[in-house]
């Protein structure tokens, strides 16, 4: 790395660079402690040597607390470091104190907010390694963490004076061990940096970096009660890596589209500070940085895209990666310019293009550190200007809020499903939202409300939060988004909101657990809930219910029953009045396929069944395989994956060979033979083709192809319509799904199946058919259980040609020898946000055909 010569400009990163306070000798240096120097090539730290190092520095340094402030979903400590001058430490609780004034000035004095301002210190939150394949950040923490303890240079010094720094040296510790143990298992071998073979966390992988709003996760939940109800930072830098071939690293500002939601003054903050930075670092030699490419302001879910919703100045810097830890030499024609840039040359926006050469962890690990001295000068510089731009920020939230419409959202109880009400209400609560439930009938806007109804007010300090969470998205047009353009939490977890537009009076209590205002909720019993010979089937609660009391040996039976549909338990005087029921006896057996790499998906899917306490197995390659799956399995689930990645596995020399192949042949036909001899398979998202092509199902989706050309929906909420038929019955109106370049299918042609050699197996009797049709082979036409809306499809985000898959199918069901196949187009557990279609799944895993 070519460095400016300019002595006051060099980075004095090395530790044995640093003009040292009088005892900082006693305070451990991160290359004494690991034994080795910091980025070495081929050498990760694992959680052991970077939670012990930071314990370590919190006992040895005054300026250094280290906390455990959770445990991770694998039970390991989940630490955040403070680190301050000592004074500064010492008085952490009137920091805390100012930050709080900050965040929200309601019923505080002029003299508070001045005596805020004027005496708070800037908080910084930093976050490290996320995704735990971004290796450099914890090493790097490392460094920062001992820079800003020990150094007598600045800008550390006074960083240290004028800000709190708040370090977590990962967002992830158990991704962190996975990555590290299977690098250190595999360097130096033929599969030297290959992928893991499973995801490094263990729901999400990297989805991890969506679930800041729907909140799903465990560490995603430590860090969120952090923000918003101890600390109020006023600035979160978000330490990410990026591909290797294109630029080195990225910094703000970030690309259009805006998000009409965010504060302007938080978004001139982002600016001027990724600005500044990227002034800095090309001052001080560091090439091939880009700004305003990539990465866009739309989107919600990311955790620096959160806390900006409450007022947060939200950073993100994601450098250029090694392999793993492995150095890469990449020639100037190997490297590509910015997305949106084209050409890999100078732009206003990639001002000096690194020439190529060697890339190593060390270098990452330099230009992280660069940006963060960037970053602690302007902020140690301008204390007093960060902090009253917060305050600011915060006040116009909450005058908007109250003079702008819409003024509020209200929850009635004609809600169904009181399990997600729960959830939505706990997961507001801990975003830092208030919550209020109506102490009398509300009449708003020509309509009157019950008592107990549920209600977020705009006029608060993360209104702004609220707002984006439930409005429907208009995703401007031009380029596509970044990640997706629709996330309306609402209709993502099946609950009806109404939108109050006009000046809220009314008495309102505020209630601090989502359980209290469940409790006030009120309303007709029979629309939704648990009760003593039933379970509503559109109460999101019952399922888990419904497979404890199968687990429990009690039957029941899917059935309406006057007003009522559900689940009712057989001889009861309820159920003795059924009509058409369905009978459960018993959980079936379900094999979850899981292939040799992570899968996010695969991993989703888990993590339904595990908070829904549904019991399954974990199916691999060799288990599909060996046949006879009807021996153990009664429902086989394929989550979303490509055909090509369904038949090949990985590739021979990519892994060692216990891990490589899938299921062509022996597996597929494993399959085919389980559905024929009565076995449920069901299909999620792209693995539905597969199964279209195994048992020559009659149906084509529109989205792919010649027929497919000019139509896009990368992610958004969709409105779906449930068919007719025993296992869709008593579903909503209208379902809420998420499409994220997903599908749509449609029945052949009588000259589409003629071409295929279907058009008599298909219309004909199970077993052969005539002219040589094959065993086995659909005997009537898939039965749509749900379909795309066929007019006013879109709910929220961004779709082009929607026309094309207008009153398409989007569940399926089709008969095959004795068994089922149940294709789903779209992805029903996607990211754990579409939680109102989960029970899509239980239904086609759960409720029997008629006469099963």
């Amino acid at each position: 790395m070519q460095m400016n010569p300019l002595p006051q400009l060099a980075m004095l990163v090395a530790a044995s660079a640093l003009v040292l306070p009088a005892g900082a000798q006693s305070v451990t240096s991160p290359e004494a402690h690991l034994g080795r120097p910091v980025g070495a090539d081929f050498e990760l730290a694992d959680w052991q040597e970077v939670s012990s190092y930071f314990e370590k520095l919190g006992r040895e340094s005054p300026n250094v607390e280290t906390r455990v402030i959770g445990t991770t979903t694998e039970g390991r400590d989940f630490l955040l470091s403070v680190i301050s001058s000592a004074e500064n430490l010492a008085q952490l609780d009137d920091i805390q104190r100012h930050a709080r004034v900050l965040a929200d000035p309601r019923r505080r004095s002029d003299e508070d907010k001045r005596d805020a301002v004027a005496n708070g210190r800037v908080l910084l939150f930093i976050s490290c390694a996320m995704h735990a394949t971004e290796t450099a950040a914890p090493q790097m923490g490392m460094e920062l963490a001992y820079l800003l303890a020990t150094s007598e240079e600045e800008p550390w010094k006074s960083a240290r004076e004028e800000v709190v720094v708040l370090l977590a040296p990962t967002l992830n510790p158990d991704g962190l061990d996975h990555v590290v143990s299977w690098y250190r298992e595999t360097v130096g071998t033929p599969f030297e940096a290959a992928g893991l073979l499973k995801l490094y966390q263990k729901y999400a992988g990297h989805d991890n970096n969506r679930d800041w709003f729907m909140l799903t996760q465990v560490e995603t939940r430590i860090v969120t009660e952090q923000l918003y109800s101890i600390w109020h930072p006023q600035v979160y830098w978000d330490v990410h890596q990026q591909g290797s071939s294109g630029e080195r690293m990225f910094v703000p500002p970030f690309r259009d589209p805006l998000n009409p939601n965010l504060d302007p003054a938080i978004i001139a903050g982002i600016d001027a500070l990724g600005s500044r930075a990227l002034l800095d670092l090309t001052r001080a030699g560091f090439r091939g940085i880009s700004t305003g490419v990539s990465y866009d302001m739309w989107w919600n879910g990311g955790n620096r895209n959160v806390p900006v919703r409450h007022n947060i100045i939200g950073l993100l810097t994601e450098a250029a990666s090694v392999r793993i830890a492995t150095p890469m030499f990449l020639p100037r024609s190997q490297l590509r310019g910015p997305r949106g840039l084209g050409e890999y040359q100078p732009s206003n926006r990639f001002p000096d293009p690194w020439p190529g050469g060697w890339w190593r962890l060390r270098d990452i690990i330099d230009y992280e550190l660069a940006f963060a001295r960037s970053l602690l000068g302007s902020l140690a510089r301008e204390r007093e200007l960060w902090l009253a731009n917060a305050l600011e920020a915060s006040e116009r939230t909450i005058r908007r809020g109250r003079e702008e419409a819409p003024r509020a959202w209200l929850i009635p109880s004609d809600n169904a499903d009181r399990g997600a009400v729960r959830r939505l209400v706990h997961t507001l609560l801990l975003s830092g939202v208030e919550v209020h439930v109506s102490e009398d009938e509300l009449e708003v806007e020509g309509r009157t409300w019950p008592a107990g109804t549920i209600v977020v007010r705009r006029d608060q300090p993360y209104g702004s939060h609220v707002k984006d969470l439930f409005e429907l998205q208009e995703y401007p047009a031009g380029d596509p988004p970044y990640d997706v353009a629709g996330w309306t939490l609402p209709l993502l977890l099946g609950i009806h909101r109404v939108e109050v537009r006009e000046e809220l009076e009314a008495p309102l209590v505020r209630v601090t657990n989502a359980n209290a205002a469940i409790a006030a909720f009120g309303g007709d019993e029979r629309v939704g809930g648990i009760h003593g010979d039933w379970l509503s089937s559109r109460d999101s609660d019952s399922w888990p219910a419904l497979v404890r009391g199968l687990g429990n040996g009690q039957p029941y039976s899917f059935c309406t029953v006057g007003d009522r549909a559900g689940l009712f338990i057989p001889g009861t005087d309820t159920a003795n009045q059924s009509e058409g029921p369905l009978v459960l006896r018993s959980v079936p057996r379900i094999g979850l396929y899981a292939p040799w790499q992570g899968n996010m998906d695969e991993g989703w899917m888990r993590w339904v069944f595990d908070t829904n306490h549904v019991p399954y197995t974990s199916v691999r390659n060799e288990m599909l395989r060996a046949g006879a799956l009807g021996d153990f399995l009664d429902v086989l689930i394929l989550p979303s994956i490509s055909a090509r990645q369904l038949d090949d596995g990985r590739a021979a020399g990519s892994v060692p060979t216990d891990y490589t192949g899938g299921l062509a042949p022996e597996g597929a036909v494993a399959v085919e033979e389980f559905v024929r001899r009565g076995g449920t398979l069901i299909t999620l998202g792209r693995s539905s083709q597969w199964a279209v092509d195994l048992f020559q199902l009659p149906l084509v989706d529109v989205t792919r192809g010649e027929e497919g050309e000019g139509f896009a929906c990368p992610g958004s909420v969709l409105r779906a319509i449930a068919g007719d038929d025993p296992q869709a019955a008593d579903l909503a109106d209208s379902l809420a799904v998420f499409f994220s370049r997903s599908s749509a299918f449609r029945e052949m042609t009588d000259e589409e199946r003629e071409e295929h050699g279907l058009s008599k197996a298909a219309r004909g009797k199970n077993g052969a058919g005539e002219d040589g049709a094959k065993e086995g082979a659909a005997a009537e036409p898939p039965v749509v259980l749900l379909r795309y809306a066929p007019t006013r499809l879109l709910y929220s985000g961004w779709i082009e040609k929607p026309e094309l898959i207008e009153g398409r199918a989007a569940w399926l069901r089709a008969s095959y020898g004795a068994g089922t196949v149940h294709l789903f187009a779209f992805r029903p557990q996607y990211r754990g946000w579409s939680q109102g279609v989960f029970q899509l799944v239980f239904r086609a895993c759960l409720l029997p055909l008629d006469g099963q």
